[in-house]
């Protein structure tokens, strides 16, 4: 269990769970992170189905407790992020203020149809995959929050801005946890190794990822905490950025494109 959890500060621990069909072999992280005044906890994605027993060991693990979970933020409506809603919920139980669960309004639509959809897979090759969201709990057990259609920012009382960053979904949003300058970048960034940050080769809209995913590499940000493959826990600010130029044939190759290496 102990490399399943990492520590991050001491309010904000990663969970590497489950990816999909039982499978986490593949590097799926949500995160979990809890409020130094009160002990409230919001989550940042879920992983897939199977997570919810991971995800309440390692918050007893921090010292508290399943039901200290108040919201979830989610980066995006695909299962992988969004398949142990159902599990945290129930686990969770039926209470005066049911469980929050943030996700960008372009998304929202995705997540409540429960359909099947397509993703396209390489920028090229466009590989058609049948995707689907995770499953929604009883009505009851919790409470849907849209965001983007206004100024207001729902999230500004757990410390979280939401930065809208479509083309890996339509309502694809990253999250700054600004007391830290941690940017937890879903999809939208990814660590792709030897240093090297940049897009994975899973889009809806490609132009519009290239596009989110510059925005979100300028930001500000010290540290970052993407949703897949490989995490670093050194400092990332600006100054340590370098924009990659070129692709490398294995880039070519999976369809992923680097934006920028870091210097430790």
């Amino acid at each position: 269990m102990k490399n399943k959890i990492l520590k991050i500060k001491d309010n904000i621990y990663a969970v590497r769970g489950i990816w999909l069909w039982h499978f986490s072999f593949f590097p799926t992280y949500c995160y979990i992170i809890q409020n130094k005044k009160n002990g409230e906890i919001i989550l940042i994605d879920t992983c897939g189905p199977g997570t919810s027993h991971l995800i309440k060991e390692a918050i007893e693990f921090m010292g508290g407790k399943a039901t200290d979970i108040t919201a979830i933020a989610l980066t995006h409506w695909h299962q992988d992020h969004t398949g142990s809603i159902c599990e945290i919920a129930t686990m969770i139980g039926k209470r005066d203020k049911p469980l929050k669960i943030f996700i960008h309004y372009r998304d929202a639509d995705f997540l409540i149809s429960q359909k099947l959809r397509w993703l396209n897979i390489h920028p090229f090759l466009k590989i058609k995959v049948c995707h689907k969201p995770g499953k929604l709990p009883s009505n009851e057990l919790y409470e849907l929050v849209p965001f983007g259609n206004s100024n207001n920012n729902p999230l500004s009382s757990y410390g979280i801005d939401f930065i809208h960053s479509p083309g890996h979904t339509p309502g694809h949003s990253a999250y700054l946890y600004k007391e830290d300058g941690i940017l937890f970048s879903g999809c939208g960034l990814s660590i792709l190794g030897k240093k090297t940050v940049g897009i994975v080769p899973v889009f809806y809209n490609r132009k519009e990822q290239i596009e989110s995913a510059k925005k979100l590499a300028q930001m500000d940000f010290k540290y970052l905490y993407p949703a897949h493959l490989y995490l670093n826990h050194k400092e990332i600010s600006k100054g340590k950025r370098v924009a990659c130029n070129q692709k490398s044939f294995i880039n070519r190759i999976f369809g992923s494109l680097p934006l920028f290496k870091y210097m430790d």
